[in-house]
């Protein structure tokens, strides 16, 4: 059976004060409708596992996953993919690809339909604020080919701290 827990919180259930990296602290799961519901306390506060706890355990809070990962400026990935619509280079059009993909999870794009053309998926898109439309050929990437083409973006300086 999977449990899907949700990791430690960003702030102490009882005094509300933010975890920092490096903080310790104590992690007790409740089950509420059905539901198991994790709630974390500094040590600070902690006086032992609160009546109807299922389990409690002492946690670190690690450092942030995203902390040396820069945030990527959705408009400014916008612009980029906008630079490269025209672009013969296949290295380019990679990119464009893998763009697009950024930009529809960050919902600066808005994916119409898939077409075909000449026996290949497009994908139709639109951009939020009404752009468009763009039609962007699916790329058949390895896993390693669009990491390294995500790692590129994020050396480019086309990132910026949110």
């Amino acid at each position: 059976m999977d449990f899907n827990i949700r990791p430690v919180g960003k702030a102490c259930a009882k005094s509300g004060r933010a975890f920092r990296p490096g903080d310790t602290c104590w992690s007790v799961l409740f089950e509420k409708d059905g539901q198991l519901v994790r709630q974390d306390f500094s040590a600070e506060v902690w006086a032992g596992p609160p009546t109807g706890a299922i389990g409690h355990w002492r946690c670190q809070v690690a450092e942030s996953a995203d902390a040396g990962r820069p945030k990527l400026d959705a408009d400014s990935l916008f612009d980029y993919f906008l630079q490269l619509s025209d672009s013969p280079n296949i290295v380019q059009q990679q990119y464009r690809y893998v763009l697009a993909l950024l930009l529809l999870r960050k919902r600066r794009l808005i994916l119409e339909q898939v077409i075909d053309i000449d026996d290949r998926p497009v994908m139709h898109l639109v951009g939020s604020a009404g752009e468009g439309p763009f039609d962007v050929p699916e790329e058949e990437l390895s896993e390693d080919q669009i990491e390294r083409l995500q790692h590129q973006l994020f050396d480019s300086g086309r990132s910026v701290a949110a």
